[in-house]
């Protein structure tokens, strides 16, 4: 939401605020205000509250997020703030000023009480706020000594990846990408370092191979100067994890132990990821993946994803994981994007989100492509559209990860395309409230579903179409599945429809995305999963 208040050189809506005499202050508080501590729209809702002597009460999701989903359930939004006045709502910031600008502000709070005033949804908890716990810290990382130096790994990664002469290496038959000789190594650490022989040189780069900084690009296990070797955060443009960039356990151990909160470490890998994004989106939305992929922060992220190989999806609670991985989904998709490419063709977007993957789990050297973690995990390991088998078979690791199929989310996943549902972020505490709002704001937008009631027709988003089995085996099925989701008169017009016979078509979907600039998906060195050969229907790109 865009809210505007200032009072030195502020906008017309400002100043016709201080241009008004405030109100007296209300006696008891008919103004209740769902927000965040460090959300800027409720802090300049709460600056006008305030001018205007309202007294309000303030129910802090900071304090108390167990609240969210009474807010959910009561304003039937995800953002914050929501605002209700006499027990109705009215919306965000943007809509309070808009009423205070137009003088209906106290009409509305002139109003009888609504009888959700007294609801205690509506209302703080009676108990003190429970501490909150902080995102876990990225785990200290351990210093590498070389010469008289010690370094911490991201740094002497990027010191390396910088100075050493990557390049591809042709054979009679054959190419070796991005690769560099061990002699161009050792030459380097003996004079970067000022180490004392060339000797110890060859002995530091056989500690950082077993230290998982680089790796044979073909042939010996060992180090050798003829050898040929791979940094491993290019490594992980060629395997099909994205989340290799880095080795987080070793011969030598791991960097640190199982992580005790995913979803916590989601969030903050999130924030990390959206800064990158944010930096390099312009004033339209419209991003610039190619600059996101050349930017070191990037490098930084790609390092800091690989503390998600210690996480294991069959260790959470069901709720939980679901969450998790349908927040994991969403972030996987923009950093394939800047690290791989945007497919444009149906068979690129199927390898695409075949191949791209992420390893999660200690103990597990098979990792989950996006496809595995949407129809595998997601769907209860239903056959992804034009696919030939199950995406999880019978020896996978992953099988007791598989959950039941809640259709909803498919209003939760954002496979990058316009068409999409936007990204959001979903907690496990809130999960249910949280899918039930997003079915609903999916379901209102004409795009998506339609009704003609006049030729009696149902238009549906391609998406109902390609994943029709979780919505139904029938068109009256899938219709009043999607019924549950609307309100007001799209409701009405769905009850209108279902009294006699009706047809079900399927909008146009929209595969363009929100980029810039960016290269091409090509599909190169990325598995994939038994398609069928020839397609002659158009694929969403979500599988």
């Amino acid at each position: 939401q865009v809210f505007i208040l200032g009072f030195l050189g502020a906008p017309d809506g400002a100043r016709r605020a201080a241009a008004r005499p405030p109100p007296p202050a209300m006696v008891a508080p008919s103004v209740v205000v769902f927000s965040l501590k460090e959300c800027p729209h409720c802090k300049r809702a709460k600056v006008l509250l305030d001018y205007l002597g309202l007294a309000y009460e303030d129910v802090s999701l900071t304090d108390y997020p167990e609240k969210r989903s009474d807010m959910l359930q009561l304003a039937n939004r995800l953002t914050v703030p929501q605002i209700f006045v006499q027990g109705r709502h009215i919306g965000g910031a943007a809509e309070l000023q808009e009423l205070h600008d137009a003088g209906k502000l106290q009409e509305r709070l002139d109003a009888s009480p609504d009888d959700a005033l007294s609801d205690p949804r509506l209302h703080r908890p009676d108990y003190p706020p429970k501490p909150v716990a902080a995102l876990p810290e990225a785990p200290e990382e351990p210093k590498i000594a070389i010469g008289s130096e010690s370094l911490e790994y991201p740094a002497l990664v990027k010191l390396l990846i910088e100075s050493i002469n990557v390049k591809d290496v042709s054979h009679t038959f054959s190419t070796t990408k991005q690769c560099f000789t061990g002699k161009d190594l050792s030459d380097f650490l003996e004079r970067r370092f000022q180490l004392k022989s060339h000797e110890d040189a060859v002995q530091v780069g056989s500690q950082l191979l077993h230290s998982g900084v680089f790796g044979p690009a073909e042939g010996a296990t060992g180090f050798s100067e003829k050898g040929l070797f791979r940094f491993q955060v290019h490594e992980a443009s060629f395997a099909t994890a994205l989340n290799l960039a880095r080795k987080w356990c070793t011969e030598q151990g791991c960097v640190s132990d199982a992580v005790q909160n995913p979803m916590g470490l989601m969030k903050r890998l999130k924030g990390q990821l959206s800064k990158i994004l944010s930096a390099h989106t312009d004033d339209n939305g419209m991003v610039d993946y190619v600059a996101m992929g050349e930017d070191p922060a990037l490098l930084q992220y790609d390092l800091a994803v690989a503390e998600l190989q210690l996480v294991n999806l069959v260790e959470m609670e069901p709720t939980t994981r679901r969450a998790f991985v349908i927040n994991l989904y969403n972030a996987i998709v923009p950093h394939a994007f800047a690290k791989v490419g945007i497919a444009n063709t149906d068979l690129s977007r199927v390898a695409f989100f075949d191949g791209v993957s992420y390893l999660l789990g200690q103990h597990s050297d098979v990792p989950l492509s996006l496809n595995e973690l949407e129809n595998g995990v997601l769907r209860g390991n239903r056959n992804a559209p034009f696919h030939l088998r199950q995406p999880l078979g019978s020896g996978s690791p992953h099988l007791a990860a598989v959950l039941d199929c809640d259709h909803r989310i498919h209003f939760a996943l954002n496979c990058g395309a316009k068409s999409c549902p936007p990204v959001k972020w979903f907690t496990s505490e809130a999960l249910d409230e949280e899918l039930r709002v997003v079915a609903m704001a999916w379901a209102e937008q004409e795009d998506n579903v339609k009704l003609d009631l006049a030729a009696k027709t149902l238009w549906l988003s391609m998406i109902i179409s390609w994943y029709s089995k979780d919505f139904g085996s029938s068109k009256v099925e899938i219709a009043n599945t999607i019924m549950q989701h609307t309100r007001g008169e799209k409701h009405d017009q769905f009850k209108e429809l279902l009294k006699g016979d009706f047809q079900l078509k399927h909008m146009k979907y929209d595969w363009s995305t929100n980029t810039r600039r960016s290269h091409e998906f090509k599909g190169r060195n990325l598995r994939s999963n038994g398609i069928i050969g020839h397609l002659c229907t158009p694929l969403r790109s979500r599988f």
